[in-house]
């Protein structure tokens, strides 16, 4: 990614915190109601959701946009901006389970890509990203709660054991673009000491991409979107949606 778009978003990050932008405050339950003794999402990383639909210096849209491109060439179609996310994990923040990332969406099917730009370079001692190579050959698993690692609904077994995947740990140098299925198994280590590890994240879903409330029916988007309708990058942002991502 060119310097300036991740000064774009190193900007983004500075300028939420100066202005006080409210962090997501826990994960998505999507299956199951938020557990009483869950601890917040900052356990994990600080989060800020959807800084493309922020104005002025805070906004990401233009970044988003430029990455556009290369989203419709992977999916075959023209694409959706679905959401996008401003990740900083902090010294002390646990480690990010392994999960894969449809099942925290309301969407009918798995046509999306997802991008991770690291704004610092990172590793896996930083708490970069890493995949269970293949993984996402096992289909769609059950929504995991992410402080645990455990399927949500307590009925339904994961099927997956990282024992069985190799692992792909890859270090990043700064503005390496990593763009992974939604079905992939990826997580990240906690981050013992050093400075922040900054990093960005969005999703593009496949123009043909429909709401589909039973995929995650407690996600916040349920309440203000049509199920069955398309996808649009208009949905309104009237009540705080929270997504994580490692």
């Amino acid at each position: 990614m060119p310097q300036p778009m991740l000064q774009q978003l190193s900007g983004a990050i500075q300028h939420a915190r100066d202005s006080n932008r409210r962090l997501s405050r826990q994960v998505l339950y999507t299956r199951v109601p938020e557990p009483e003794a869950a601890p917040p999402l900052t356990a994990l990383m600080d989060q800020w959701l959807n800084p493309h639909r922020q104005t002025g210096e805070g906004s990401t849209l233009t970044v988003a946009q430029s990455l556009r491109p290369l989203a419709e060439s992977l999916l075959g179609t023209s694409a959706v901006l679905f959401q996008d996310l401003l990740l900083v994990k902090r010294p002390g923040q646990h480690e990010f389970p392994w999960h894969q990332d449809f099942g925290f969406w309301p969407v009918d099917r798995e046509l999306a890509v997802v991008i991770w730009v690291p704004i610092k370079a990172a590793d896996s001692a930083s708490g970069a990203l890493r995949f269970a190579a293949g993984s996402h050959r096992l289909g769609v698993r059950p929504v995991v709660d992410l402080h645990t690692g455990a399927p949500q609904d307590s009925n339904l077994d994961l099927e997956f054991d990282i024992e069985d995947w190799p692992v792909a740990v890859p270090s990043y140098a700064e503005g390496d673009i990593a763009v992974f299925s939604p079905l992939i198994f990826h997580s990240s280590s906690a981050k013992a000491g050093g400075a922040d590890r900054p990093a960005w994240s969005c999703v593009f879903l496949a123009q043909e991409v429909r709401w589909c409330h039973a995929n995650a029916p407690n996600h916040p988007l349920c309440q203000i979107t049509e199920d069955g309708a398309l996808v649009s990058e208009t949905v309104s942002e009237s009540i705080e949606v929270t997504n994580a991502g490692a």
